[in-house]
């Protein structure tokens, strides 16, 4: 009887990888995309999380573009870009302006600039200074 079940063993190790493995695959797509999101983000030099910006303080943080919002009215025009990093969402907005060159969904930004809260209580920096770079879905 001994022998046999130290024969059987080592399946259960393996047993237990292949669970492991089908909990790993059976998780919902926004929680796999949040994380792979925040390790990409985690990899951007100098950025952090959104979930750790604070209102009426510098900030840099990397995340990708969401969603778009322009409002072209003559000389009042702005452009807000929603970028999420898997931590949270923050709003860049850009006033005075009717368009902004490679803002697009899917591309990473990296945004620096100060935080201000919105009536939306949602977090908002205004006229940042930008970089588009290769999201972590562009590679």
């Amino acid at each position: 009887m001994a022998r046999i079940s130290a024969a059987i063993l080592p399946y259960f190790s393996v047993m237990g990888l292949i669970s492991n493995r089908l909990s790993e695959l059976s998780r919902p797509p926004d929680d796999i995309r949040a994380q792979n999101l925040g390790a990409w983000a985690a990899s951007i030099q100098g950025a952090r999380p959104i979930a750790t910006v604070e209102a009426r303080c510098g900030c840099k943080v990397a995340g990708v573009v969401q969603n778009i919002r322009i409002d072209p009215r003559e000389g009042t025009g702005s452009i807000e870009a929603t970028i999420i990093d898997g931590s949270g969402q923050l709003v860049a907005k850009w006033l005075g302006r009717s368009s902004l060159q490679g803002i697009r969904l899917g591309v990473g930004l990296i945004i620096e600039g100060i935080a201000g809260i919105s009536r939306e209580d949602e977090f908002v920096v205004l006229n940042p200074e930008y970089a588009l770079v290769p999201g972590p879905e562009h590679g």
